[in-house]
């Protein structure tokens, strides 16, 4: 029966493992020939794979040790054995009742390889094997392993019912039977304990008769009056009986022993649930990628699995837990350079660390504590995993990790600008203490989710969270973006980590600020890149002190935002547009009654990848190409945002709301999407269903720049005008000046800031006191976005530079209500970088320093449509509009061309006057620029409180 077993087992192991791909002739003969020794090498991979080694050394090791032939090339050994046989793992666990055992399997299977081994060799021989050939180091281990024979049942100790040595206990034991003091049967609840023994009967026989020895020994206690001859004769057949059982027990192996011993309540209830979550796998763990390797195998700079960076990028996650197949994985994020010494000091052996375990809200969280730096006197770097047990997934998640005691810890480095690079995985052993917290909590959370009816546990898990999905990813997505810009804007606390996180942020901004000047005067400075680093270090430690010291991230409950506060106010519905692994989603918040609500639609039909290249093929065509490329692709754009339009109008319901916020995603960050279409003769745009359609990162963003504290402005209007001209690649335009004459003369107070007056200093020192900023330049992206900004005066573009860093080092717009930032793209970016930030813009940092509301463009503009624009603004503002409805306004006119058709009174009339007095043919030359362009008017965007 054994070995029929062990034939079986091993059968099956060979036929789900071993790849199509799988030559023999890849293998010794020794190997070739024996299923049972194929078997092993299979989970041999599978086992290495636990530690994290990649395709390429497990391949190597196989070939070292004389497992597959050494002739056979390592990419093939990798390609075409390893990573397959790792493919099918990852998804379906090892093929044994116990599929998340991977190690257990490998030693069962190298225990039964040497008990048959040894019946043809020697002892010496096999204990060389187990050594060279399996790798295995300890001397207690091998010992033990070398005690297994291929039929240890020749050890079996017969059934004291039936014979014993001297037949005193055989005797003994059937006068009790008579008697009605020992049952032949066994018990009910012993198999009950012992599920492991259903499709074992040989062991089942080896139980039972254990079962029998003990029964008589304990029932021979409870009688009275035995003889001393007959308790003597007794003993000495018992203690027969159990030196043949020592030997039998001795040669079985290390499972077959287990299967025997009763099982707790709570441990065959765990291993019921591990059984019925057979098969839960995640799609896009499956590919070879998904997982990182080693870090000695893990190349510079290479990138980061596709799934990590949507976690870290779209979802805004530091750190977060997944299970793939048998291996529980745990993310790390690290973001500075003392983060990535203390990772190196945990790389290098031997490595010392900490894990702590805690109640957090309904769930369990599990911190890894990096190894502490002796020349850091901050708190160590500790990586937060949280298991909610309100969930089955991840109590169940929690439990498994529990049970095989170990984590796959991956950890890649977030860089620049939102760009990732992979670190490398090591595996995590955790103490017993931890683990045996985490099944008792684990255990209780499923019995109380899912009870005894197990096998309803895949079906639980599919249907759970389906109601909290909408919410779920819309607080995502409120973590993930504008990140930097809330945590300035909105963290306010009276403990001193405040202040000290205020200080390292201006600081930060500064140094950016030098960096910047010297990136765009093409000087590059070692003293400033090192300055960098440690103001980026300075900002980020101070960040967590003051998280820890407000209760955000050690271990106090943070809000999930089911305070009963709404997100949004009940005239306005906030779209987060979502790019999930390609496809687009919506996640839509609104409120009603005083209670936030959710949705959560995909577009399925709307694939973000097609459309990313296109968008990038059009950045990168001239606006003033002569064959109209740059055009015909915008307008293509556009109309193919139409279907998100439409999905966000279905969803959106605009007869209920005034006001729609749009946070956009990549690619779309860089399209009007308030000009797409929702009619095929695209006569009726997203911006024509509201009163209001406007641009924001995130609600709770929104939430900050209301609550906000204002001042109150000592001028009405500050206008910044530059033309150029002064610098080279800096053409002299007129617009800018136009606009601040045409502005000026249609405001009662008015400061204007024109060439030699407009720098940047003296720009910053006068915008806090003005309610309304106007500034008209050259715009200039830059690949570095704190560089990016507009072109003032100065000796050199470095210090004539107004850039998003020296915005956010000196700006202070507490009395800001609107912010016209009227030239080429300033509301787009140039940078590649997949930041968590949905603006990279300048336009954010005015944000960040307290303006209330921005005005800017997503391409470049005319000078004649940046001074229409100005004047029919500037002309509802000067009247007392509020920011959107003169934006509103102003954009209706360019839309319908009104300047066909001057104007009679009113604000439009002011306007058209101030532009005809410097430009008698505007109108004209305004027909021919929107007969090339007739999505002019989309480049202005409006982004904040309006």
């Amino acid at each position: 029966m054994r070995t029929t077993w062990a034939d079986g087992l091993a059968a099956r192991v060979c036929h789900k493992l071993r790849p199509e791909t799988c030559r023999s002739d890849m293998f010794p003969s020794w190997v070739a020939d024996d299923q049972l020794a194929l078997a092993t090498v299979l989970t041999r991979i599978a086992a290495d794979d636990i530690g994290c080694s990649s395709p390429q050394t497990i391949g190597d090791r196989l070939r070292s040790t004389g497992l597959v032939l050494p002739e056979v090339p390592g990419s093939v050994v990798a390609c075409d054995l390893v990573m397959p046989v790792l493919r099918t793992v990852r998804r379906n666990g090892v093929p044994w009742e116990r599929w998340w055992d991977v190690g257990g399997l490998h030693a069962l299977l190298i225990e039964l390889w040497a008990g048959r081994r040894l019946s043809t060799h020697s002892p010496e021989k096999v204990r060389d094997e187990v050594t060279a050939v399996w790798c295995l180091e300890d001397d207690r281990l091998v010992d033990t392993v070398l005690d297994n024979a291929e039929d240890p049942f020749v050890f079996l100790p017969p059934d004291l019912l039936h014979e014993s040595a001297s037949g005193t206990a055989t005797a003994c034991a059937q006068f009790l039977v008579t008697r009605g003091l020992m049952k032949i049967t066994l018990p009910d609840a012993f198999l009950s304990t012992r599920p492991g023994l259903a499709d074992r009967p040989d062991l089942t026989e080896v139980a039972k008769r254990w079962h029998h020895r003990i029964d008589l020994e304990e029932t021979v206690h409870r009688v009275r009056d035995l003889s001393p001859e007959l308790l003597t004769g007794l003993h000495r057949d018992l203690d027969a009986w159990d030196i043949q059982m020592d030997q039998l027990t001795s040669h079985l192996t290390a499972h077959e022993i287990k299967l025997i011993l009763p099982m707790a309540e709570d441990e065959r209830y765990g291993e019921e649930c591990l059984r019925a979550g057979w098969g839960l796998h995640r799609a896009e763990l499956e590919s070879d990628d998904a997982l990182l390797w080693q870090p000695d195998s893990v190349a510079r700079n290479s990138s980061v699995p596709d799934w990590m960076a949507e976690e870290i990028i779209t979802c805004g996650t530091r750190f977060f837990h997944r299970q793939a197949g048998p291996h529980p994985v745990w993310l790390a994020t690290v973001e500075t350079d003392t983060h990535m010494a203390a990772v190196r000091t945990f790389i290098e052996p031997p490595t010392r660390y900490g894990i702590g375990v805690e109640d957090y809200g309904d769930g369990l969280r599990l911190w890894f504590e990096f190894p502490t730096l002796r020349a850091d006197p901050d708190p160590p770097f500790r990586a937060p995993y949280t298991y909610s047990l309100s969930w089955v997934e991840h109590a169940w998640e929690l439990l498994h990790l529990a049970t095989v005691g170990y984590a796959r810890l991956s950890i890649v480095r977030l860089v620049g600008d939102g760009e990732l690079r992979a670190v490398g995985s090591i595996r995590l052993d955790l103490p017993e203490e931890v683990c045996a917290r985490a099944e008792e909590a684990a255990i209780a959370a499923l019995r109380r989710l899912v009870g005894d009816e197990t096998q309803t546990m895949r079906q639980k898990i599919a249907l759970e969270g389906h109601e909290q999905a909408a919410e779920v990813a819309f607080r995502i997505c409120e973590i993930a973006k504008g990140e930097d810009i809330y945590d300035e804007l909105a963290l306010e606390s009276d403990v001193a980590e405040y202040e000290s996180f205020i200080t390292a942020a201006r600081h930060l901004a500064w140094v950016r600020a030098r960096h910047a000047a010297g990136l765009l005067d093409r000087e590059s400075s070692v003293e400033v890149g090192a300055e960098l680093k440690a103001a980026v270090e300075g900002r980020q430690r101070t960040l967590e002190l003051l998280r820890a010291a407000t209760g955000r991230g050690n271990g106090t409950a943070r809000s999930s935002g089911r305070s009963g506060k709404p997100s949004v106010d009940e005239q306005t519905v906030f779209v987060h547009l979502i790019n999930r692994y390609g496809i687009l989603q919506l996640a839509v918040c609104r409120t009603r009654a005083g209670h936030s609500h959710f949705d959560l639609v995909s577009c399925e039909e709307f694939p973000l990848g097609p459309l990313a290249g296109a968008v990038d093929e059009w950045t990168r065509q001239a606006p003033d190409h002569p064959r109209r490329v740059w055009h015909d692709y915008l307008e293509q754009l556009v109309a193919e945002c139409g279907g998100p339009a439409q999905a966000i109008i279905e969803t959106a319901a605009p007869h209920e709301f005034r006001r729609l916020v749009l946070s956009p995603t990549t690619p779309l960050e860089l399209l009007p999407l308030h000009a797409a279409p929702l009619d095929s003769a695209r006569t009726s745009t997203l911006i024509d269903a509201f009163e209001q359609v406007v641009y924001a990162p995130t609600a709770r963003l929104v939430s900050a720049i209301e609550s906000s504290q204002r001042h109150a402005a000592v001028i009405e209007v500050l206008v910044v005008a530059h033309g150029g001209g002064h610098l080279p690649g800096l053409e002299l335009i007129d617009g800018p000046l136009c606009e601040a004459d045409v502005i000026a003369g249609l405001h009662d107070s008015v400061e204007v800031l024109t060439q030699e007056e407009a720098t940047p200093d003296r720009a910053l020192h006068m915008m806090p006191m003005a309610r309304i900023v106007h500034v008209a330049a050259h715009g200039l992206t830059h690949p570095n976005r704190w560089a990016a900004g507009l072109a003032l005066h100065g000796g050199s573009l470095g210090t004539a530079m107004l850039t998003s860093s020296g915005v956010l080092a000196d700006g202070a717009f507490s009395s800001v209500d609107l912010v016209i930032l009227n030239a080429c793209r300033t509301g787009t970016h140039e940078g590649t970088g997949r930041t968590v930030q949905t603006l990279r813009s300048i336009e954010s940092a005015f944000l960040a320093r307290g303006a209330r509301a921005v005005i800017s463009t997503l391409w470049d503009i005319t000078d004649l449509q940046g001074v229409v624009f100005s004047a029919v603004l500037h002309a509802h503002l000067g009247v007392g509009a509020d920011s959107h409805t003169a934006y509103g306004d102003t954009i209706r006119y360019l839309r319908q061309h009104r300047w066909r058709v001057s104007s009679e009174a009113g604000p439009v009339c002011a306007a058209e006057s101030a532009i005809d007095a410097m430009l008698p043919d505007w109108r004209s030359h305004l027909d021919q620029q929107v007969a090339d362009n007739p999505l002019f008017w989309a480049a202005f965007k409006i982004t904040g409180v309006v």
